[in-house]
């Protein structure tokens, strides 16, 4: 086999038909290339950003990109693409033991190749530094609030929300939330009950919930407490401005005693806490899920809860879980969306879920690829923040040792040389 190109080869994006990212926009090509650093960018037809757009940038458009020595892509690369002792730079979904990509992970430790993800590019505190969970709240949002448009339509009480598009039908999130603003106008003058008052909890703190909260507020929500939330029943039945109820973290977990709610407490004792969110719901017609969960982490809506609030009336008409994790912390969300489908409506009495908003039961919103929603806003922001590490990386010279490479970008090499890293050596009991 040929000997790898001393350059950066930037894949397309294949894992499905909404995937239009870039792990690296032409600015920051650009600035590569003017560094002597040679980029060869794969053709697609689906790419947000275009051909001409990189080869202004100093790019080489071609058809393979994987006879680099350093290659990126957005989402996980093929099995096939790893080459001998090259370095692959995605979300490899390899980090938490994903059965369905242990064929992927084994395939870098067989071609003695790197391996680094996005995912654990993290300072010492554990924040990431390199991520779209932005781009998902921001999405997220609005699908939600599309969805809910469309449930009271199917439900007989249409709206000027039903005019909303998907997200990825607009050009950009500026067209999103200007087409948004209309419709939330025009609510606010002609629109139904069910929306009066139109209250949107939001629940979590990290960039997910941040992106919901900045996509709610851009387009003219009003924040409000729990006791606003309660009051605007008694005194502005008939308000339909739409109003956000941020609940934070300290607002939904809580542990015995007067401990005072500490996230990293949290995250190694997860089983002293009990998670009290659903308290807050009854006063608000959607909810934007943004908590982080996994198996070790209780339910912001369990099953019991779930089926309790339904029954009574004072679950929101639509939860929209940009978190989308599958029998977590919405135990309701049994399936992901697509972007274009974002909503299934889930029928407790038969456990059964229809994509769509039409039947008995609850709306839900849970699509896991949100930020492809919105490409070439989420690839600029996304760019950004990664071309540091590129260049980091890409001028290092070393064989199974990462020490050389800062703090950040060590976390995050998961495979070095074709062997596990010292942090990432619990994924081989994954592994053949």
């Amino acid at each position: 086999m040929n000997a790898l190109r001393d350059a950066v080869g930037i894949l397309q994006e294949t894992k499905n038909r909404f995937e239009r990212r870039v792990p690296l926009v032409p600015a920051e090509v650009r600035s590569l290339v003017a560094a002597g650093i040679e980029v060869r960018v794969e053709r697609s037809p689906t790419r947000a950003i275009t051909a001409e757009e990189f080869e202004a940038a100093g790019a080489t458009m071609v058809d393979d990109a994987t006879d680099c020595r350093f290659i990126m892509g957005v989402k996980e690369v093929k099995a096939e693409q790893v080459r001998p002792g090259q370095t692959v730079m995605c979300f490899s979904h390899t980090i938490k033991g994903q059965a369905h990509n242990m064929p992927l992970l084994q395939r870098f430790i067989d071609q003695r190749a790197t391996l680094i993800d996005y995912e654990v590019i993290v300072d010492d505190q554990g924040a990431r530094q390199v991520a779209f969970g932005r781009y998902a709240g921001l999405a997220g949002a609005h699908e939600t609030i599309w969805t809910l448009g469309h449930r009271l339509a199917a439900l007989g009480a249409p709206s000027a929300l039903a005019t909303l598009r998907h997200a990825v039908d607009y050009r950009d999130l500026a067209d999103m939330v200007a087409h948004t603003r209309e419709a939330l106008a025009s609510l606010r003058i002609d629109g139904p009950d069910a929306v009066a008052p139109f209250v949107v909890a939001v629940t979590g703190e990290g960039r997910v919930s941040k992106g919901a909260l900045e996509y709610l507020e851009a387009v003219g929500a009003i924040p409000c407490t729990v006791g606003e939330a309660i009051a605007l029943r008694h005194e502005a039945p008939g308000d339909r401005t739409l109003r956000v109820l941020h609940l934070r973290d300290a607002d939904v977990f809580v542990t015995a005693g007067t401990r005072r709610f500490d996230f990293q407490h949290y995250l190694a004792h997860p089983e002293r806490y009990l998670n009290v969110g659903a308290m807050h719901l009854p006063h608000c017609v959607a909810l934007v899920n943004g908590l982080y969960w996994d198996a070790r982490f209780p339910r912001l809506l369990d099953d019991s809860t779930l089926r309790r609030m339904h029954a009574n009336g004072t679950l929101p008409t639509v939860l929209g879980d940009v978190a989308c994790d599958i029998d977590g912390g919405i135990e309701w969300t049994v399936l992901a969306t697509q972007n274009d489908e974002p909503a299934f409506v889930y029928d407790p009495a038969t456990r059964a879920a229809t994509v769509g908003v039409n039947g008995d039961g609850v709306a839900i919103m849970a699509v896991d690829n949100l930020p492809c929603a919105l490409p070439r806003d989420a690839s600029l922001d996304f760019s950004r923040a990664l071309i540091p590490f590129v260049r980091t990386f890409f001028g290092a010279r070393y064989h199974a040792g990462v020490d050389e490479l800062p703090a950040a970008l060590q976390h995050a090499v998961v495979v070095a040389g074709g062997a596990l890293t010292p942090r990432h050596q619990g994924l081989a009991r994954f592994l053949r």
